[in-house]
């Protein structure tokens, strides 16, 4: 640790990475508006300024692991803060569509490096319950509440002066970007005496975990997408009614982060299928619910599942990591998400054309039973011998 820097501020430096892990959504809240001013160009390909940084973060995401054997990682954070505020700031000056997705892309590349740092460093600097603690409050509670932040700040700026200046809310992170830059130290190498690693492994545990990831991220789009068309609908409540049932779900994910660790600790192995289990059961409760009462309930009960779930992951694929490796293995988790992001509109859209059903509440019924046979197949899955082969990334 580097002298003058107390244990209580190096936690609050690692932490607030995390403040731009789901700050892409800007564009979301303000896409009617984008979309009204690009009128020649389809809706769907307008929709890539929301969307093309959740596919693009994949890549890094893929080989963060090879990058940090290669790169230090105050040199990967910085870039990756860097690629994020430019790629995030960059729209306000454009008129070009073409130009606007591409330096979202630009985001996507640098949240795809930053979204693995922020759980990745975490680990380099703390253990155990620590360690535990600041995962679930870092992915959960401080993404959630930069994720409010971005969304909030970049309506109201929308809203007050055009689209454009919704972009001008990329400027803050420029304070995280500065003040990682003058306290933050570089982790020591966990191999550090070791001229040579051994052959990189990736063990079975983790390619498992991410594959959960895939169908748990796409299985939480039933929920996001359809909520709002089951309140305004069936006339449970107007637009804004509509949005506070997303914000209530995003707030129990925040409430979630705050105890996660104690979960963990509570439940040891069984935590992720519990966490799985308990977001179906809010999905299933928004199913059954029809009045905003009980709607709200479901979202805090799906919320607080997904708050533990998703850090859940990123410890589990952590705690599986030989401490021999040298390499880091959280980005699979990151590039999961984004693949599960992607994929869940069309799977939802083919099982509805399958099975002759529309938008609304179907969609949250294959939720919950997605969800449900998942914590079903993850917990049998914890239950097996750990004894298991590796496999390896080299010929």
């Amino acid at each position: 640790m580097r002298k003058g820097i107390s244990k209580n501020f190096l936690k609050f430096l690692i932490v607030i990475i995390a403040f731009q892990d789901v700050a892409a959504g800007v564009a979301g809240s303000i896409m009617a508006d984008i979309i009204a001013a690009f009128p020649n160009f389809n809706p769907t390909i307008v929709m890539l300024v929301a969307t093309f940084p959740g596919l693009i973060q994949i890549v890094p995401a893929l080989f963060y692991g090879k990058l940090t054997q290669i790169f230090k990682k105050r040199t990967l954070l910085f870039t990756g803060l860097s690629l994020f505020i430019i790629g995030g700031i960059m729209p306000f000056f454009l008129e070009s569509l073409p130009l606007i997705i591409a330096f979202r892309g630009l985001l996507g590349l640098g949240v795809g490096i930053t979204m693995p740092l922020s759980v990745d460093i975490i680990s380099d600097f703390f253990e155990n319950k620590e360690r535990d603690f600041l995962i679930g409050f870092g992915t959960s509670t401080i993404a959630c509440i930069g994720a409010i932040f971005f969304q909030l700040v970049g309506g109201i700026l929308a809203d007050a002066y055009g689209w454009q200046f919704g972009f001008l809310s990329y400027l803050f992170p420029l304070w995280i970007l500065a003040i990682t830059f003058l306290y933050l130290p570089e982790p020591e190498k966990k191999v550090k005496e070791e001229k040579h690693f051994v052959k990189t492994k990736i063990p079975r545990v983790v390619l498992g975990v991410s594959l959960g990831q895939v169908f748990y991220s796409a299985l939480i789009f039933g929920y996001v997408t359809n909520i709002s068309v089951v309140i305004q609908g069936e006339n449970l409540g107007n637009a804004t009614e509509a949005g506070m049932a997303i914000s209530v779900f995003t707030f129990g994910t925040l409430l979630a982060g705050l105890i996660f660790g104690r979960v963990k600790n509570k439940l040891q192995i069984t935590y992720m299928p519990v966490a799985v289990c308990m977001t179906g059961l809010g999905m299933g409760i928004c199913y059954f619910s029809h009045s905003l009462t009980m709607i709200f309930l479901g979202s805090v009960v799906g919320g607080i599942g997904m708050g533990i779930g998703l850090p859940g992951i990123f410890a589990r694929i952590s705690d599986a990591t030989p401490k021999e490796s040298g390499t880091s293995y959280v980005g699979f988790a990151v590039a999961a998400q984004g693949v599960g992001g992607i994929i869940g509109p069309f799977s939802f859209a083919v099982i509805l054309n399958m099975l002759n059903q529309d938008i609304g509440r179907f969609p949250l019924l294959i939720s919950t039973l997605g969800l449900l046979g998942l914590a079903l197949i993850w917990l049998i899955a914890i239950k097996l011998p750990s004894q298991e082969p590796q496999i390896s990334l080299e010929p």
